[in-house]
């Protein structure tokens, strides 16, 4: 227990201070580029001031649990004290860098939701096992008695947990960055091009460069800038590919998920380490995330919809990076039941397909129409090549929004997913909807459909899943099942 105030790491006082002297570029600029005397002491001024403040700011931080309340001294010249009582905590997040990690540091977010900004509530750097201990005496996992923490050793051994492997990570990082298209689309060009050389007596493959003329930017074979273009474009992609499925394995390596005293406790990490645990309870929403590769797969990502985790930048809940619905049955199934959707999903009316399509092609149309002629250096065949595929590329777009836009409401869940490229299923809890707006232009009037956006309370304050063209008869039902 964390019964007396404790301060956090004096390596605090170092990153704030070069925090605040970052606002102070122009001062080093000054030091360097001049050898005014007023200049350094001015600078000497701005230094010791700034260093001064940080360790009065890191003295006057405290923190310390007292009957099931987390209090937390802050300020400098103005002392402010917080008290978070456990039960409305909703996330904490812990994080090691790989600097963190040398020094057994761990730098520690706490949420309780009621924070307008877009930081965490609370933010300390402490040394790893007091993070731990901190944690721990939060979510009430431990217990003091020797006989409460063999039934706890027991519990654990029983709970649900699920570790990533080396090899779903690689699938995730392929359908995430669609290395299996690369691929075959590299190969199948590089086929196609060695029957254009039997066809038409021409290299293409080898002395690419030999034919182009700086002068004009122009390749002299048409044929062997279409197939440069696309080559070069096909071997950039396979190398990031590559690099993304090193990174994710990094970033992913030993995903665990597991329950604990009814929160989801949530680690991973190769060289930077991130942990945190969301109440059970606290989840509002799941989304679950397909790329295209991954819709035909039948895998997604599932991330929690929870107020105050995921209020920084690039920061999503993600529950696991790479799920079918073999661990949706097996493990959401029985933790969280009430988040599985069974009911009918509706889907939106054929004659909206247009609607999906038209817009998505008609604004990059008249984009492209005055660029072929402004355009001239560039050979009219391959600029309406150009066009051709952008256009094709937006037709399919649209038909996948189309096919991945759908509604479905019961008493306790809705259901809404949009998207082309990436697919997103949000499945909402109806205790956790602020809002249901119904939209509808005169065009959309004339076709009887119409948009729904329903809000979530969420980080984002609130977070809007949009569904677009569904038919306007869905009212009745709609807002018949609502509980609001």
């Amino acid at each position: 227990m964390i019964d007396k105030p404790t301060r956090n790491h004096w390596i605090v006082i170092v990153q704030d201070v070069l925090k605040s002297l970052r606002q102070f570029w122009f001062l080093l600029i000054l030091l360097i580029s001049g050898h005014n005397k007023y200049i350094y002491i001015a600078g000497a001024i701005i230094v010791v001031s700034t260093v001064v403040i940080q360790i009065k700011k890191w003295l006057n931080t405290e923190y310390y649990v007292s009957d099931n309340i987390l209090v937390y001294k802050s300020g400098v010249f103005q002392k402010s004290r917080e008290e978070i009582p456990f039960d409305k905590i909703n996330t904490i997040d812990m994080g090691q860098g790989v600097f963190d990690r040398i020094l057994g540091l761990c730098t520690v977010k706490i949420d309780s939701g009621s924070a307008i900004g877009k930081e965490a509530e609370l933010k300390l750097k402490i040394k790893y096992k007091i993070a731990e201990m901190l944690r721990d005496t939060v979510l009430n996992i431990k217990n003091s008695t020797v006989d409460n923490d063999l039934q706890e050793e027991k519990k654990e051994e029983a709970a649900p947990k699920k570790v990533i492997s080396i090899r779903e990570i690689m699938i995730y990082a392929i359908t995430k960055g669609k290395l299996g298209w690369a691929l075959g689309g590299y190969f199948a060009v590089m086929n196609f091009a060695d029957d254009i050389e039997k066809i038409t007596n021409t290299t293409i493959v080898k002395n690419l460069t030999s034919s182009i003329d700086m002068n004009n930017l122009i390749l002299q074979d048409r044929v062997k800038l279409v197939f440069l273009i696309i080559g070069m474009l096909l071997a950039v992609y396979i190398v990031m590919t590559l690099l993304s499925i090193i990174f994710e394995i990094v970033k992913l390596y030993r995903f665990t998920i597991k329950v604990q005293d009814k929160n989801f406790n949530i680690s991973y990490g190769l060289l930077s380490k991130k942990e945190y645990s969301i109440p059970i309870d606290k989840i509002h929403a799941l989304k679950y995330k397909q790329g295209i590769l991954q819709q035909v797969l039948g895998i997604y990502t599932i991330e929690a919809i929870t107020i105050g985790y995921g209020d920084e930048k690039n920061e999503k809940a993600i529950l696991y990076p790479i799920a079918n619905d073999d661990f949706k049955q097996r493990f959401l199934a029985s933790l969280l039941p009430e988040m599985i959707f069974s009911a009918d999903i509706k889907k939106p009316p054929k004659h909206s397909l247009k609607r999906f399509i038209v817009m998505r092609v008609l604004l990059p149309f008249i984009v492209m129409i005055p660029l072929y002629f402004l355009v001239k250096p560039v050979p009219s065949e391959f600029k309406i090549v150009v066009i051709l595929v952008i256009t094709l590329i937006n037709i399919l777009f649209g038909y996948l929004n189309y096919r991945n836009t759908s509604l479905g409401v019961t008493d306790k869940l809705i259901l809404a997913s949009e998207g082309s490229f990436v697919k997103t299923t949000t499945i909402i809890k109806q205790s956790s909807v602020q809002s249901v707006e119904r939209k509808q232009n005169p065009y959309q009037r004339k076709a009887k459909v119409c948009d729904y956006l329903v809000s979530v309370y969420s980080t984002s304050l609130p977070e809007a899943v949009k569904v677009r063209h569904m038919n306007e008869n869905l009212d009745k039902e709609l807002y018949g099942n609502l509980i609001m």
